[in-house]
């Protein structure tokens, strides 16, 4: 079984590794346009129910917050924004990245995607009557602590979208382990995020005095 311990202690560096994980995650995204558009046109000629149509819309909604965050990761892969650019551009890229990722931590509490937790983790055999409210807590403290690290702060740009890739970092990282760590189990999405957030928040942290290690 391969596991995130087979990746999670290096930050790729190589330029020509980058590379190619932006290519994998630039197709990544392409190819999560079109599979909702796939089944669009799929279901076009049939009558949907209310439910099944709320379902449809709201997983298409959160599949294209995860691709607008991975778009952004790509983005600042290839220059962090300054105080110029932030001046210049009709949305704050910084602002609007933070808005993504909260979006994602927010949905952490959301009773379909807890129950998905749950149901994970008890296939695993992880889950028990005695446990069950461990892992409650565990959601909700996860939700806590991200929530801290989304909150809006004034310091310099390259600060804020670090600690911004520390939170999705976390939170993937927080997806991984609910597959024990196998990501031949692991959604696609949550490898590319966690890899490209602990690039782009280095990146960042190069470019600021006196930053943090990376390791965090």
């Amino acid at each position: 079984m391969k596991t995130i311990e087979n990746f999670a202690m290096e930050i790729p560096d190589d330029p020509e590794e980058v590379d190619v994980l932006k290519e994998e995650a630039s197709f990544f995204i392409k190819k999560a346009e079109g599979h909702w558009v796939e089944v669009l046109s799929e279901r076009s000629d049939k009558v949907l129910s209310a439910t099944t149509l709320e379902q449809f819309f709201r997983s298409q909604e959160r599949s294209e917050q995860i691709s607008r965050t991975l778009q952004y990761l790509l983005l600042f892969l290839n220059h962090i924004p300054g105080p110029a650019d932030i001046t210049e551009a009709r949305v704050n890229p910084a602002e609007q990245f933070r808005e993504f990722i909260r979006y994602q931590v927010d949905l952490l509490l959301e009773k379909d995607v807890r129950g998905a937790v749950f149901r994970e983790i008890n296939n695993l055999g992880s889950l028990n009557d005695g446990n069950v409210w461990d892992y409650q807590e565990r959601i909700i403290n996860k939700n806590r602590e991200l929530r801290e690290l989304v909150t809006p702060d004034s310091g310099a740009i390259a600060k804020n979208i670090a600690t911004l890739c520390l939170a999705l970092e976390k939170l993937s990282l927080f997806w991984i382990e609910i597959k024990h760590g196998d990501i031949q189990r692991t959604r696609c999405s949550d490898i590319y995020l966690y890899k490209l957030s602990r690039i782009v928040k280095n990146r960042c942290r190069q470019i600021q005095p006196g930053r943090a290690s990376a390791g965090e």
